[in-house]
Formats: C-alpha cells, structure tokens, sequence
C-alpha cells in the first residue's frame, strides 16, 4: 500500500495519465498511420499515394524520434514528431522487397534484410 490507497487502485491511474504512447502501422494500403494508445485515434497519417510498393515493416528509433518504413525494395526515415508525408532520407539498393528494418541500438544504422538474400546497413549520421 502507498498511503491509505491500496497499490492495485494506483496502477491504472498511472497508465491513464501516460497519454505519449503511440503506435505506428502500416500496411498494404501504403499508409503509415500514427495512434493514440489510450484512445484509439489516428493522429496521424503519411499518405503515399502514387507512390509503388505496400509497407511491409516499420521500426522505430531507441531515441524515438525517428521512424523506419520498408517498401518494397528501399527503406524510408521519417521523423516521429513532424508532420511531413515525405521523409527525411530513403535508403535505396536491394533488388528484392525489404522485409526485415530495425535500427542500431545508438540510432545510428538502419539495418535491413531483403528477399534478395541480403542484408544492408545504412548509415544514419
């Protein structure tokens, strides 16, 4: 117990207060959208229409402030907290989808594999 309030009545008022998490998606229908834990509100969508090549995954950086998308055969670096559909910097070179992107525990290289049966690191800095 913490005071006169049992610990298990605390918890959830804690989890409540944390409104920052957010999740990312992304998916065949080549959007990355942006959610609201708690809430279940998109707040936020990069739109790439016209643009060839679903996401097939996404990561995000340990600092989060960046956030990895693989599309098809490149991989591109948006920033968390702007508001930009384009991204900061796209990493092209495999010649089969990407299906695997994850990012170094510094934040300083995307890695990502390939069904070209190979594996790519890219230097963020």
């Amino acid at each position: 117990m913490y005071g006169n309030v049992p610990q298990q009545q605390q918890q959830p008022q804690a989890a409540q207060q944390d409104l920052s998490v957010v999740l990312v998606t992304g998916s065949y229908d080549h959007e990355i959208r942006f959610w609201e834990a708690w809430s279940g509100i998109c707040s936020r969508t990069i739109a790439r229409s016209g643009e060839q090549g679903q996401v097939n995954r996404i990561a995000i950086s340990p600092d989060k402030r960046l956030l990895a998308a693989a599309i098809h055969k490149k991989v591109a670096v948006y920033e968390v907290a702007g508001n930009a559909n384009t991204p900061i910097v796209v990493f092209e070179g495999h010649t089969g989808n990407v299906t695997a992107v994850c990012f170094h525990a510094e934040g300083k290289w995307v890695v990502t594999g390939s069904e070209d049966s190979t594996i790519r690191i890219w230097d963020l800095r």
